[in-house]
C-alpha cells in the first residue's frame, strides 16, 4: 500500500513534469486524481503545486529552463489553480478579499494561489492579477472597500511601488496583508511599507485574516515614505538607465534588451535600498543577477553593475554609494 507521503511526493513528481512539459490537461488529472481520493484541496495546492513552481523557478535561475519555458511552466501551474479554483462557489455574504500584486511585479501565481485557497475557505475573494498600479488599485478597492487587501510581491526592486499601493489601501481604511520575497526573509521590510501585517508562506494568509486585529491608522505612522534623495532618484530614473545602457559593450539587440531589464531591477533594488535605509536589497539582487545571468550565459553580466555605478556617479552620487556596498562585502 501506497503511504500518504510517498502517494503526495510521488504527486509532486508528476506535477513537475507535467508543468515543466506544458501539459495543463496532465497537471489537470493528477491534482483531481488526488482531490477524488479525498486528499484536501489544500493540501493539493500547497504540498504538491506550489513546490512544483518553487522547482521551476530554481531551475530557471540556475540556467535549467530558458526563459519562455519557465513561463510555460507557470502559465500551466496557473491554469490549474484557476480551473480548481472554479470548483468553489463565490459566495454572496463571505468576507470580501482582493488580493493583487505591486505594479511591476508581473509574478501572479502566488497570488493566484492565495486567492484560490481563501475561496475554498469561504471568503468572497477577487483576484486582480499582476502588476496592478496604484491609481487603478485606488479607483477598485473605493468601488467596495473589501475587508483587507491581500498584495505580493516577489522581487525586492518592487518595494517602493509596495509602498505606494499599502498608502493608497489605508486611505480609505483597507488593512492590508503583504507577503512575498520581495519583503525580505523575515518580513523585515513590510513594516516601512506600511503593512498591517507579513506572512511568511501564502499558507499562513486564511489564518492570519481569522484572528488579527489590523490598525491602518497604526500601520501608517510606522510606515516611511521616500526620501527627498530618492524623489530625485525615482525623477532620474530614464537619464540614468539611458546612461548606463551608453556605458556597455555593442552586442545583439536581444541581449541589449536583456540586460536592459536587469539595469532596471538592480536601480529599483537601489531605489529600494535607499527607502529602507539598507544595502542589503542591493546586495541581494546583485548576488542574485550574478547567478542568474552567468546561468543563462549573458554576455554582460560583468558589465551591469559598474555601468549603473558610473551612470549614478554623474547624475546621484547617494545611488553609488548603495552599489559600492557590494564592493566591500
Amino acid at each position: 500500500m501506497t503511504s500518504g507521503i510517498s502517494r503526495l511526493a510521488d504527486a509532486r513528481l508528476a506535477a513537475g513534469a507535467a508543468a515543466i512539459a506544458g501539459d495543463a490537461a496532465t497537471l489537470y488529472h493528477v491534482v483531481s486524481g488526488l482531490m477524488g481520493d479525498g486528499v484536501p484541496f489544500e493540501t493539493v495546492l500547497f504540498d504538491v503545486l506550489v513546490p512544483a513552481e518553487r522547482e521551476v523557478g530554481d531551475r530557471w535561475q540556475f540556467g535549467d529552463f530558458l526563459v519562455a519555458e519557465e513561463h510555460a511552466a507557470t502559465a500551466t501551474l496557473e491554469t490549474v489553480v484557476s480551473l480548481m479554483a472554479g470548483a468553489f462557489d463565490r459566495p454572496d455574504d463571505g468576507p470580501f478579499l482582493v488580493v493583487a500584486a505591486v505594479a511591476g511585479d508581473r509574478h501572479s501565481l502566488a497570488g493566484r494561489v492565495v486567492a484560490a485557497h481563501l475561496l475554498y475557505l469561504g471568503h468572497r475573494t477577487t483576484f486582480l492579477g499582476a502588476d496592478v498600479p496604484a491609481p487603478d488599485l485606488y479607483e477598485y478597492l473605493e468601488l467596495e472597500p473589501p475587508s483587507a487587501l491581500v498584495l505580493s510581491a516577489a522581487m525586492v526592486d518592487r518595494l517602493v511601488a509596495a509602498r505606494e499601493a499599502v498608502r493608497v489601501a489605508h486611505s480609505i481604511g483597507v488593512p492590508v496583508v503583504v507577503g512575498g520575497r520581495a519583503f525580505g526573509p523575515k518580513g523585515e521590510w513590510a513594516r516601512p511599507v506600511g503593512a498591517d501585517v507579513w506572512v511568511s508562506h501564502p499558507r499562513r494568509v486564511a489564518a492570519v485574516l481569522d484572528t488579527w486585529s489590523p490598525d491602518p491608522e497604526r500601520a501608517e505612522r510606522q510606515a516611511v515614505d521616500p526620501s527627498p534623495g530618492l524623489v530625485e532618484l525615482m525623477s532620474l530614473r530614464s537619464a540614468v538607465l539611458a546612461e548606463a545602457e551608453g556605458r556597455l559593450a555593442p552586442v545583439p539587440g536581444e541581449v541589449r534588451a536583456r540586460a536592459r531589464d536587469e539595469l532596471s531591477i538592480l536601480l529599483g533594488s537601489v531605489e529600494a535600498s535607499l527607502f529602507v535605509g539598507d544595502t542589503r536589497p542591493t546586495i541581494e539582487t546583485l548576488a542574485w543577477q550574478r547567478t542568474t545571468l552567468e546561468a543563462h550565459g549573458v554576455t554582460l553580466a560583468d558589465q551591469i553593475p559598474g555601468a549603473l555605478r558610473d551612470a549614478l556617479r554623474s547624475l546621484h552620487p547617494a545611488g553609488a554609494e548603495v552599489l559600492a556596498a557590494f564592493d566591500r562585502t
